[in-house]
């Protein structure tokens, strides 16, 4: 049913509107399919049909399932993640550390995670393209919450956000459990004590 609804949606459209939707029937699809099974049993032919489309339509942009499910992970969370500078560093790390845990204990999100411990060449690219871009973005709000005088400057703070975000992957994929907010909010006033230089609010700056 979905392959003859596919085929009606793209019929009309331009070779440009063809590509896209087609590329969000197949990520839709990839969702789908990890909702009903796990990575391990995850197959580019099952994923072609419930898009339908041809295997070939998906090599054409997607050279392993690992890259199917990364994108999917993307797509999932394009603006999950956005700091507010408005707000101070606590306030964005417990909102960012919460949405992280929620995205990686979906179904894509598990799945995610299991390639990056398979296959070490997705686990870089996943670093480079998605991980260190927001990793750029925190260290920019650390650099205001310094001249803010939010916090001392004198601080490891490439290890603090090691410390902040190992514990979630640890607790989703070793206790099959999704950090809550009193647990998260918690990590982060651990992490941030040492450097406070008065009293942060978890709800947001005054």
């Amino acid at each position: 049913m979905n392959a003859v609804n596919n085929a009606l949606e793209l019929s009309g459209e331009n070779e440009t509107e063809k590509s896209s939707r087609r590329r969000q029937c197949i990520l839709r699809a990839v969702n789908d399919a990890l909702a009903e099974c796990d990575y391990s049993k995850l197959t580019v032919e099952d994923i072609a049909a419930r898009a339908g489309v041809g295997k070939s339509t998906i090599y054409r942009w997607w050279k392993h399932k690992s890259d199917l499910v990364f994108e999917a992970f993307k797509e999932n969370t394009v603006s999950v993640f956005d700091l507010d500078f408005n707000q101070s560093l606590e306030f964005n790390l417990n909102q960012q550390l919460l949405k992280l845990s929620s995205a990686l204990n979906q179904h894509v999100g598990r799945a995610l995670l299991v390639v990056m411990a398979e296959h070490r060449e997705a686990a870089g690219e996943f670093f480079k393209q998605y991980l260190l871009p927001r990793r750029e973005q925190t260290r920019k709000l650390i650099a205001l919450a310094i001249a803010r005088g939010e916090i001392k400057a004198d601080y490891p703070f490439e290890l603090m956000l090691d410390m902040l975000y190992g514990p979630i992957h640890y607790q989703i994929i070793f206790f099959n459990w999704m950090p809550d907010e009193r647990y998260i909010q918690q990590l982060v006033h651990l992490a941030l004590q040492p450097i406070l230089i008065t009293p942060s609010l978890a709800g947001g700056s005054a």
